[in-house]
């Protein structure tokens, strides 16, 4: 997963959703003027419950716009919003809280609050609203890069209010991480897999069987494979060129959405164990489960083409994270970090080439070839197994050496 390489390298650090918010005038208004923001969070005070009371009152108070006006505003405008909208989405409008009903629950640290309420969508669903809220002087001496705090002026917030509101809106489920993957026995499951790989490997097996029919449908349609790398390779880079070319606001916002979705897939808790096995597990999944087999393979399936159109824009956009945030590590940090994406990248675009492989098949042979073009797509999936599962223990291994 070269997205978390990203991270670990910026901090040695969706889509937009259906709509972006932004403070508009309607029937409830706020106890206070909102922040600069126009929402919710960056609203300070010294008493918790009436802060957390004001949060949703202003969070109210915002409305939704629709995406196709996000095109009005320059890239600035979008990334400076973009924290505060992933922080507190707006709500439909309609909905009602009920403020009275305030319970604090237990947060996740003693620096932070967090209170939840009843409410009420425009379609009569129930829902709970969370808010939290973080210590102003906690939030000012751990600020760390790639992590949003309350800006430079530290001593500032921490005399307008002791309290800070970091996020407001309907509680999420509370599971995210995959926790199945995170025990013993998931690593030690990876490790025998491991083992079984490497002693199939050494002798005849079905596993060697399997590789060299890839081999053998690669250099027929080596053209295609060729050619499939070269173009996403172009992708790459002009997602890259892209993203250097985007506003610094832009890293912040860009910050926010890779670490929220690796603490989604488990991956920032997997790194802080320094377990390499559990790290390893967990980006093995990612990308051969999630990404290869369900996004990709699974696209490709639908003759090919989806799979050129969705690798695309994910690796542009991937490549664009890439451009914005910047690569640093020194001359041997870049190397071991090019291998890597070498290993990971090559396994994607090999699947999606497989795609092209079965396209070209038909187009060549006709619909009594669609056994022999799905055999050649299925015959990409070892070898890019294989690949990801090299890919997953050196990315653990580089990881987990330069945490902590």
């Amino acid at each position: 997963m070269w997205l978390v390489g990203l991270v670990a390298w910026v901090s040695l650090g969706s889509p937009f959703g259906s709509g972006v918010a932004f403070a508009q005038g309607s029937d409830v208004a706020p106890a206070s003027p909102p922040p600069a923001a126009g929402g919710p969070v960056g609203l300070q005070g010294d008493d918790p419950e009436a802060l957390a009371d004001r949060a949703v009152t202003v969070w109210l108070d915002t409305q939704s716009i629709p995406l196709a006006d996000v095109g009005t505003l320059d890239a600035e405008t979008v990334c400076m919003r973009l924290p505060d909208l992933l922080a507190a989405p707006p709500p439909p409008s309609g909905t009602t809280v009920e403020l009275e009903d305030r319970v604090e629950r237990p947060a996740d640290a003693d620096d932070r609050r967090r209170y939840t309420y009843a409410a009420r969508t425009p379609a009569g669903t129930l829902e709970v609203v969370e808010v939290l809220l973080q210590d102003v002087a906690a939030a000012s001496d751990d600020a760390a890069p790639g992590v949003r705090d309350p800006g430079a002026a530290g001593a500032a917030d921490a005399a307008a209010g002791a309290w800070r509101v970091e996020r407001v809106g309907f509680q999420a489920p509370t599971t995210p991480g995959r926790p199945w993957l995170q025990g013993r026995v998931a690593a030690w499951t990876f490790l025998a897999l491991t083992g079984a790989v490497l002693a199939l490997l050494v002798r005849p097996s079905p596993l060697r069987r399997a590789l060299a029919e890839g081999r053998r449908n690669v250099r027929e349609h080596r053209r295609v494979v060729v050619g499939t790398m070269l173009a996403f390779a172009a992708v790459v880079v002009a997602g890259y060129v892209a993203g250097a070319g985007l506003p610094d606001a832009c890293d912040e916002a860009i910050a926010i959405l890779l670490t929220d979705t690796l603490e989604a897939v488990g991956a920032v808790d997997a790194l802080a164990s320094g377990d390499v096995a559990r790290t390893a597990v967990v980006i093995f999944y990612q990308n051969f489960v999630v990404v290869t087999l369900t996004l990709l393979f699974g696209s490709a399936l639908l003759f090919g083409v989806p799979a050129y159109l969705l690798a695309g824009a994910s690796f542009f956009a991937q490549a664009a994270a890439f451009g914005a945030l910047g690569l640093g590590g020194g001359v041997g940090g870049l190397l071991a970090f090019a291998l890597l994406a070498a290993l990971e990248l090559s396994a994607y675009f090999l699947v999606v080439a497989g795609g092209g492989m079965l396209l070209a098949t038909l187009a060549r042979e006709g619909l009594p070839a669609l056994g022999a073009g799905y055999r050649k797509l299925f015959s990409t999936l070892p070898w890019a197994a294989l690949l990801l599962l090299i890919g997953a223990w050196y990315e653990a291994i580089l990881l987990v050496a330069a945490g902590p």
